[in-house]
């Protein structure tokens, strides 16, 4: 099992860097399988066909697609910016909602699946676009370290010290001993890669630089805090329906879903916070 993890990941990580060598269009061809995967994972969770899915899937990923291929997210930004602000506001209220039903969980209808898929998915690939646009891979990457840096923190400091679960109906495993772990770990490594790292790329340098570092540490946390609505907004849906993995496209990984669930409300949260500085602010 942890071979077919590693060599997956292996694979991925070589597909994604090869994209990067080859030019922007590449590297945003191939995030539009990524996405146009997890959309098709979500839609199928949401009781969808397999031919409907995959046709719903592959015209939002190739209108897009489109939209960068011809250069029109530049003429976008007060509509990703609005968009992007929808997008987070309401992924704080599934965050609230699946703390106060943490106990029981919730129920999540079939419409509101479908919905929720067809509109969130789309805003993260498109607010990827948009970041790697501003800043290359290296803005991606940034962003997609806090993702990870909090999904990992919070999966080695609930296995030392978690005792209090955080959603028991939710997800059983998840912790707030786990999650103040990764609030404090992903706070500090972004604080001494603002000391350390004069990147200007780096997202957290940015926020820093131009909102202040308590305002930059606020907007951290609440990034955190979406990468976990993410996660429990998944498991949530996995639950509701009875399956383990989103899918078994990624051998020893489970599903597109699996692996991006937590980065879909950070990245439109990002781009929003980058929207925000350039036009209201400065």
């Amino acid at each position: 099992m942890l071979l077919t993890r590693v060599i997956t990941a292996a694979v991925l990580l070589a597909v994604l860097t090869l994209s990067i060598y080859i030019g922007p269009f590449a590297f945003a061809s191939v995030m539009a399988i990524a996405f146009g995967a997890t959309l098709y994972e979500w839609l199928r969770i949401g009781g969808l066909g397999p031919r409907p899915a995959l046709l719903v899937a592959a015209v939002e990923m190739v209108v897009q697609l489109s939209l960068y291929w011809a250069g029109a997210l530049d003429r976008m930004n007060w509509f990703l910016m609005l968009m992007n602000g929808c997008v987070m506001l309401a992924w704080f209220v599934i965050f609230f909602a699946e703390l106060f039903h943490r106990e029981n969980g919730f129920k999540v209808s079939q419409r509101q699946c479908l919905w929720s898929a067809v509109t969130f998915v789309p805003a993260a690939y498109l607010s990827l676009l948009w970041l790697f646009e501003q800043g290359d891979w290296v803005l991606v990457l940034s962003v997609l370290l806090i993702v990870w840096g909090a999904d990992i923190s919070a999966y080695f400091c609930g296995r030392a010290w978690g005792k209090h679960r955080m959603a028991p109906a939710i997800s059983p495993k998840k912790t707030f001993e786990g999650a103040i772990g990764a609030y404090v770990i992903v706070i500090v490594f972004f604080a001494l890669t603002y000391v350390f790292c004069v990147q200007q790329n780096v997202f957290t340098n940015y926020l820093f630089d131009n909102a202040g570092f308590l305002w930059g540490v606020g907007v951290l946390a609440m990034l955190v805090a979406l990468s976990i609505a993410g996660d429990l907004w998944e498991s949530m849906l996995k639950r509701l329906v009875g399956i383990k993995d989103s899918s078994n496209l990624l051998p020893g990984h489970g599903g597109f879903f699996d692996r991006m669930d937590a980065s879909l409300p950070v990245l439109p949260a990002t781009a929003f916070i980058m929207l925000w500085i350039q036009l209201i602010v400065h």
